[in-house]
């Protein structure tokens, strides 16, 4: 009866999910009266939310996206009235900035690679970080943990794996970003 429960609960989270989706949707395009730049405001206010809340508890997430997406609508005008009468924004030219989706894949990532490193022997863990994020030597670090070379390296490859794997159980395969 707990997995009943569970799918349960699950569908309604979704269903929730895709009536907020619909109604802060419904709400921007409303104001701005154009679908596109509606849909690039829900995007961002939905970073906004993952943001916030890998920090902070938010009680009522619907509250807090109507407000973000109030907020982003103003800014919208504003923006809009910085700019010079009849001058026309080109359609080529390319935003150098990622796309929503793309920011947050790359942060479930890292967020999933920081828990994977959490829970990895203490001792991969430090040799994996000396190693491949400050860049020690595998001697130097062999040389301080009174071990071969060798055994800095397999430790290295063992961590890898284990981060790999961490990705891959939440179907986030490496190199298949947005």
């Amino acid at each position: 009866m707990n997995e009943l429960t569970a799918v349960a609960a699950r569908r309604s989270a979704a269903a929730e999910e895709t009536a907020l989706h619909r109604a802060l949707h419904g709400f921007v395009t409303g104001r701005l009266r154009d679908r596109c730049a509606g849909e690039d405001i829900v995007q961002e206010t939905y970073v906004r939310l993952y943001d916030y809340r890998r920090t902070r508890t938010i009680t009522d997430a619907a509250a807090f996206c109507f407000a973000v997406a109030r907020n982003l609508v103003h800014d919208h005008f504003r923006r809009l009235r910085a700019l010079p009468p009849g001058a026309e924004l080109a359609d080529d030219i390319a935003c150098p900035q990622p796309r929503a989706e793309e920011v947050l894949d790359f942060r479930q990532r890292v967020d999933v690679l920081i828990g994977a490193l959490r829970v990895m022997p203490p001792l991969r863990r430090e040799i994996f970080l000396r190693r491949r994020l400050d860049g020690i030597p595998g001697r130097t670090i062999a040389g301080d943990l009174g071990m071969t070379p060798a055994a800095v390296e397999k430790h290295c490859t063992r961590a890898l794996a284990d981060l790999r794997h961490a990705l891959e159980r939440r179907g986030l395969a490496i190199g298949a970003s947005a």
